[in-house]
């Protein structure tokens, strides 16, 4: 089943509520982005991508925040522990792949 999001599905009395976002999301898209290279055999597909994208996020506490700027106000021992758990997450998606698939290519099973 695949979500479908919609500029409305976030509006509520008028008042868009699409600004507001977990400040995690960056911080592990960052994070995956300096980590993929330190794994030879991660192929980068999309669906391992948004894998551990998503089992990152699920592992970490939300924290929701309205104004973009807060988004990198982080400090250094929790991008740390952000940053395990990303590690952790893709290689839990090399691990266990949800398609069979070859480096840089990938089939849905």
């Amino acid at each position: 089943m695949e979500l479908e999001v919609e500029d409305n599905n976030y509006m509520i009395n008028g008042i868009s509520l699409q600004n507001i976002r977990n400040r995690f999301e960056v911080i592990v898209i960052k994070l995956m982005e300096k980590n993929f290279p330190q794994f030879a055999e991660f192929d980068n597909c999309p669906i391992c991508t948004e894998d551990v994208y998503a089992l990152s996020l699920s592992r970490i506490p939300s924290v929701y925040v309205k104004d973009v700027s807060q988004v990198f106000d982080d400090d250094e021992l929790m991008t740390e522990n952000v940053e395990e758990i990303v590690k952790y997450a893709i290689f839990q998606v090399m691990s266990n792949p949800k398609h069979k698939h070859k480096k840089g290519k990938s089939k849905e099973t």
